[in-house]
């Protein structure tokens, strides 16, 4: 891929191949094939995949994670999101629309 090209509607164009970690807010729009850990809020936007697990204080999830979500606050999944393995949170939105499968830890 070169900077600059034109992509498919729901191809990020950015690949990232193993863990990534935050210490500040973060915004996911790349194809992620490890886990996103972050101290604060994390975003998994729209069209992008996350193979692994997402970990932060709240999830905002609009793509794809394979590997779960685990919120130290609120986790909210999308109209148009994808979570599988499970969830984990203090308090949980799902949109109608989202795609859940897996175990539900609330509280």
């Amino acid at each position: 891929m070169h900077f600059g090209e034109n992509h498919p509607p729901g191809d990020p164009g950015l690949r990232i191949w193993g863990d990534v970690k935050f210490r500040a807010d973060a915004v996911i729009g790349a194809e992620v094939k490890g886990s996103v850990t972050g101290t604060d809020k994390i975003i998994v936007t729209r069209g992008t995949v996350v193979a692994g697990a997402v970990e932060g204080s709240d999830i905002r999830v609009q793509g794809e994670v394979q590997g779960g979500v685990a919120g130290r606050g609120q986790v909210w999944i999308g109209s148009q999101a994808k979570v599988k393995v499970g969830c984990r949170a203090k308090s949980l939105r799902i949109e109608p629309g989202a795609e859940f499968r897996g175990e539900l830890q609330i509280g």
